[in-house]
């Protein structure tokens, strides 16, 4: 749940969070330790793979909209400002962050002091900037799950931690581009897409550090440049698919033919849309990353980065064509459509050498079984075990 501190229901949520919290700890010392908590915005990404593999693993959050959501579907989830929540934190053995912690920062250390173990698998490989400072609460964890060795690098060296609290075991959302559960059609009918045409994922970070920054790149507005990606779709019998940050909201945005909005507020399952996708056009977002290992077109906006602390992996690390404007993006579009093979002549030993660089071998299908196994190797010393 993304917090609004300009809306008193949300001060009264953390509020709740905050004394369920505090029961939950003094419950502690009377209950057996079996749970697994995973905590994060929404249940996706690594968490959602891991509690896909984990019977114990139960989704805490503030949203209760969203509980509500889940328990329909038969997830197993608490919500964070009820009774409930405090019993489920004085049985946690562990807690599996992918963000902040909300209104359980304040109480960690206690916890930490009660047995609680704490791991982080964040959200991304980025292209934005971090230091030491964006992982003040991660600095108190016990271990910091990571994608890779470059990855492993970026904490040790750039944002500060102990390197042996930064452990290799690959990011377990990307099992799902390795070794995907379903098919394409299945996918295409689960998000109501046609089962038939090309589609292209647009999909642009949010505004970050630069307050006001357009969704939309080359000083086009909305109407300009979703009319031409519309125009370029019904040409070419495909289908744009508009994919907006969590961050930026479901911002209302116009109807276009050929236009799909499929925003991670209401879609956090990023990975299936991602496999659905045959091209993918984006700026500054890490989602150019994992599409990456996907080894279809992608195509970056070289607009300003809206970073205020640089970049963590620097433009370097963009894997195709670098675009400079809305007649170029049409072009290179049309040219990874039309003719495929021309692309990959020019492209494909820098997604070969960026995918070697970014993952190693580490991005082969297994990186959810490996987090259990860090996982475990925690709960064997009080004979308990995950699965």
């Amino acid at each position: 749940m993304k917090i609004d501190k300009q809306r008193p229901a949300h001060w009264c949520q953390l509020i709740a969070f905050a004394l369920q919290a505090l029961l939950g700890l003094l419950l502690r010392a009377l209950l057996r330790k079996s749970a697994i908590v995973l905590y994060g915005h929404k249940l996706n990404g690594n968490l959602l793979a891991i509690y896909k593999r984990c019977p114990a693993a139960v989704f805490l959050s503030m949203d209760r909209a969203y509980c509500r959501e889940l328990k329909a579907q038969g997830i197993r989830c608490q919500w964070a400002c009820a009774f409930a929540a405090a019993s489920l934190l004085a049985r946690a053995h562990a807690i599996i962050s992918d963000h902040g912690l909300h209104s359980l920062e304040v109480l960690l250390p206690a916890y930490r002091r009660s047995g609680l173990k704490c791991f982080d698998v964040w959200h991304g490989i980025p292209f934005k900037g971090f230091d030491a400072d964006d992982f003040h609460l991660q600095h108190r964890y016990d271990e910091i799950w990571v994608a890779s060795p470059l990855h492993r690098n970026l904490y040790v060296e750039r944002y500060g931690f102990d390197p042996d609290q930064v452990v290799l075991t690959g990011y377990a959302r990307t099992d799902a581009l390795i070794r995907p559960c379903q098919n394409n059609a299945e996918l295409r009918e689960g998000f109501g897409l046609p089962q038939h045409g090309t589609l292209i994922l647009f999909a642009p970070t949010w505004a970050q550090d630069t307050r006001g920054r357009s969704l939309f790149p080359f000083g086009h507005d909305e109407a300009e440049f979703l009319e031409a990606l519309s125009d370029f779709a019904q040409r070419h019998q495909a289908t744009v698919l508009l994919r907006t940050h969590l961050n930026s909201g479901s911002q209302a945005l116009g109807s276009y033919p050929n236009v799909l909005c499929l925003p991670s507020s209401l879609w956090p399952d990023t990975e299936s849309i991602l496999l659905v996708s045959d091209v993918l056009i984006c700026d500054w977002s890490s989602i150019a990353f994992d599409y990456l290992l996907l080894d279809r077109p992608t195509l970056f906006l070289d607009v300003p980065p809206p970073f205020r602390k640089g970049f963590s992996l620097g433009p370097e690390y963009r894997f195709g064509p670098v675009i400079n404007s809305l007649p170029e993006l049409l072009e290179q579009l049309a040219k990874a459509l039309e003719t495929g093979q021309d692309y990959w002549r020019e492209h494909g030993a820098r997604h070969r050498s960026m995918r070697q660089a970014i993952y190693g071998t580490w991005a082969d299908g297994n990186a959810t079984q490996r987090c259990l196994a860090r996982l475990d190797a925690y709960r064997r010393i009080t004979g308990e075990s995950s699965r």
